[in-house]
């Protein structure tokens, strides 16, 4: 049986002492490349461009940069449907199944030291209405 993990008190204070300052905005689509953008990870990243784009259904998000080099998604929860929001962040951990490599034009004036996100499970935070995951 599994355990389900309670909301973590994270203030956004907290979070934005580990912010570089700089934000981009992104479309997400979830899912592993591999399994045609079903299951978990990191299937596809673009810059942000407007609705009806592409047809797979995707997150508004904000990439940033955080002081240790980390990438940090923020992903908008108004933006996604209930079924996404359990199958990605249900017990507040974020799986990564195959590695993604975020495109350069995508993180436009970031600053950044590494834009793969590996595999693995990450901790996320629920602030306000986002979920936010650092890779």
């Amino acid at each position: 049986m599994y355990n389900m993990r309670t909301i973590q008190n994270t203030t956004s204070a907290r979070l934005n002492r580990a912010y570089s300052g700089q934000k981009v905005r992104a479309d997400v689509v979830l899912g592993s490349p591999s399994a045609n953008c079903s299951g978990v990870g990191i299937c596809r990243v673009m810059a942000r461009k407007g609705e009806g784009e592409i047809s797979c259904p995707t997150v508004n998000s904000w990439i940033s940069i955080t002081t240790d080099g980390k990438l940090r998604f923020e992903f908008e929860k108004n933006s996604m449907e209930g079924r996404y929001m359990r199958r990605h962040f249900r017990w507040l951990l974020f799986q990564v199944i195959e590695e993604y490599v975020v495109p350069r034009p995508v993180l436009g004036p970031l600053k950044f030291k590494e834009r793969t996100i590996k595999p693995g499970i990450y901790q996320v935070w629920e602030v306000d209405g986002w979920f936010i995951v650092e890779f």
